[in-house]
């Protein structure tokens, strides 16, 4: 499942001893109101990480979008969708 995946991407990439059962779907994982202590440049670095995996266009790629776990999620799927019907 991807949200699985994604979580434990973002708990590697920052060595945050949570499992994927503890992140909130629709919880900030950056910025001010995050539990992690994480800010924008931590989200710039993130987006970097899921990007490789995804094959994800980095022009197209806003730090809202990967304010949350379902919005990376959503993201993915909408561009994954666009590169089908392209």
């Amino acid at each position: 499942m991807m949200k699985e995946k994604i979580k434990l991407k973002f708990i590697s990439s920052y060595k945050l001893s949570l499992t994927p059962d503890e992140i909130d779907d629709d919880a900030a994982l950056f910025g001010v109101n995050s539990p992690y202590g994480l800010d924008s440049m931590d989200v710039l670095f993130f987006i970097n990480h899921v990007k490789q995996d995804y094959e994800l266009e980095l022009g197209a790629i806003d730090t809202e979008s990967f304010k949350t776990v379902n919005n990376i999620v959503n993201f993915i799927e909408k561009q994954a969708q666009e590169r089908q019907t392209n």
